[in-house]
């Protein structure tokens, strides 16, 4: 016959720190933030070093993800800023896009000519299908004017239309991820570094930021 059971008392503070331990299922199941920021390292050289990188959520309602890009030293003639993007969470990119900024033209406008383009596929080189991308409104991804010397740059695009891809639920926010690139002759500088992805931001928010009805 089985001996007597012995009953084995474990003081309540053990119990609490390994609960402690475990994840909630509140937690696993928390969707991205709708911000999401890159604070770079600063070690490159200054013409191209990049202090932080922005990404952040479309308004439900109206899906355009923008990404903003500070180059402390400011965006200037022969600045070539590439963003990668990730759908499906892993290493490759799903597709990006590229802005060259040049010479204005007139001969003293301070307002730089840009030619942007937007890529699907191409992994992390300069490939991939050129499709056209714009905001639902219709505007391309840099859009408005870009003056020389100007420390932030913008691109905003409707990320899921841009790809060719199918947008998420109805109730589901989905998410994505950036990388960015600064060159200019021969210097860069990445955002992440080493071709690290960014965390995953949101796709859209749940509501009108101004304070509008959801």
């Amino acid at each position: 016959m089985p001996g007597p059971r012995r009953l084995v008392l474990v003081p309540a503070g053990c119990v609490l720190l390994l609960a402690g331990a475990l994840p909630s299922a509140a937690g696993a199941e928390r969707p991205p933030p709708e911000t999401v920021v890159v604070h770079d390292s600063r070690a490159s050289a200054p013409v191209v070093d990049i202090s932080q990188v922005r990404l952040d959520a479309s308004w439900y309602w109206d899906s355009v993800q923008s990404v903003r890009v500070r180059v402390p030293q400011g965006f200037r003639p022969g600045h070539r800023l590439t963003a990668w993007f990730d759908l499906d969470g892993d290493a490759t990119p799903d597709g990006h896009v590229t802005l060259q900024l040049r010479t204005p033209t007139r001969p003293h406008g301070t307002a730089l000519r840009k030619v942007q383009e937007f890529r699907v596929g191409g992994g992390w080189s300069r490939g991939g299908k050129r499709v056209s991308c714009t905001t639902p409104e219709g505007d391309r991804p840099a859009a408005g004017r870009i003056r020389s010397g100007q420390r932030s740059v913008v691109l905003a695009l409707d990320l899921w239309s841009c790809l060719r891809a199918p947008t998420p639920g109805a109730v589901d926010p989905g998410s994505w991820r950036a990388a960015v690139r600064v060159a200019k002759g021969g210097q860069a500088d990445m955002a992440p570094s080493r071709r690290r992805w960014s965390a995953p931001v949101a796709g859209w928010g749940p509501c009108d930021p101004s304070g509008g009805r959801c």
